[in-house]
């Protein structure tokens, strides 16, 4: 072999490995680039999953407040009263009208409001609503009657868990008798609007107090409602 091809052949593996250099930055680079592409898309598709699971999750809902004692409540509230018949009204598409007049988002329960309708023979009289709300102790069941103009007929609690000083100052006839002829857009001030009320009784009594006042603008929004549930069967 003659010294020019030995030497050119000694030359080959150098120039060789010149060349395959800047392949194998390359390749490592664009390896680089696309892990980091397919670790940003997994990223956003995990991103997007877990906030669709959040905001797919509704608020949870509170048991519905049964209606305990209808006879009693009725000759209270009602003492002409000759029968009731339970309705449901949705209001899920109201949300936003009610939300303006609650003053806040509603809650998953209030997307349909159950009340009793109830009737003198076949002339109705107004409203019966029931709801729990909760006081310092525990939950509170109020029992709101109202007449066809959706003002209060009277306030009564059927079920609380307050100490015995705190159940006696919320249940004074004095203070319930001051929600008589409240409306949804009536003032609801304690110590102005209604009686003041003892320290200790004061957090249940504004339970007690946000939880009328929900139910009645409830009840005056759900007449914009268009998608009533069927009545049950009158009750006697």
């Amino acid at each position: 072999m003659s010294p020019a091809a030995t030497k050119w052949r000694s030359k080959r593996p150098a120039f060789d490995i010149e060349i395959s250099k800047p392949i194998i930055f390359a390749a490592t680079a664009l390896l680089l680039l696309g892990g980091l592409l397919i670790w940003r898309i997994n990223q956003r598709t995990s991103s997007s999953e877990l906030v669709f699971e959040i905001k797919a999750k509704p608020p949870p809902s509170a048991p519905i407040c049964p209606w305990r004692e209808p006879e009693a409540d009725l000759k209270q509230l009602f003492p002409t009263a000759t029968r009731y018949i339970p309705e449901t009204r949705i209001l899920s598409g109201l949300r936003l009208e009610l939300a303006d007049r609650l003053g806040r988002a509603p809650t998953a329960d209030e997307n349909a409001l159950r009340l009793y309708r109830i009737y003198r023979q076949e002339q109705p009289l107004g409203d019966v609503l029931t709801r729990r709300v909760k006081g310092a102790h525990g939950a509170i069941e109020l029992v709101l009657g109202t007449d066809l103009e959706q003002r209060v007929r009277g306030l009564h609690l059927q079920r609380l868990r307050e100490p015995e000083p705190v159940a006696r100052a919320l249940k004074d006839p004095a203070w319930l008798g001051a929600f008589t002829g409240k409306q949804a857009d009536s003032a609801w001030r304690m110590g102005t609007d209604l009686p003041a009320i003892p320290p200790e009784a004061r957090d249940s009594a504004q339970a007690i107090v946000e939880g009328a006042r929900s139910l009645l603008i409830l009840l005056a929004v759900s007449g914009h409602s268009n998608a009533p549930a069927p009545a049950a069967v009158a009750h006697h």
